[in-house]
């Protein structure tokens, strides 16, 4: 740092980082202090929008700075979870946004939700 001042690395900074050195140099970027957590982010997403593979990066950030995206992270097997019941304005019954995305299942898979009196079980 000259005169006190951080020299601040931009997403692309960190793609290069990762595509030519690997994690590696993600993670001496992300110890200086000199790469913030959603520039992090920003790269992994703009990699994966590229189709690159980038397992190993989305494996460390998860570790290291957290879920990438909005919102809480996914729920694991087992976790147990309380969702806010929700409604639209112009009517409609009440309904859960859910994530199932832990069941391993992706846009149009077709999952099976079996409703009883007390409980709803939603299976692959």
């Amino acid at each position: 740092m000259k005169n006190g001042k951080r020299t601040l690395v931009s997403y692309k900074d960190v793609q290069l980082a990762y595509l030519l050195e690997g994690v590696s140099a993600v993670e001496r970027q992300w110890q200086t202090g000199n790469v913030s957590k959603a520039t992090i982010r920003r790269a992994v997403k703009r990699l994966q929008e590229s189709d690159e593979d980038v397992a190993e990066f989305e494996r460390w950030v998860a570790a290291n700075i957290g879920p990438i995206g909005r919102g809480r992270s996914s729920p694991q097997p087992g976790e147990t979870r309380s969702y806010k019941v929700q409604q639209l304005q112009n009517g409609g019954g009440p309904f859960l946004r859910l994530p199932i995305d832990s069941l391993g299942v992706k846009k149009e898979d077709i999952v099976r939700v079996q409703f009883d009196k007390d409980q709803i079980v939603v299976t692959r």
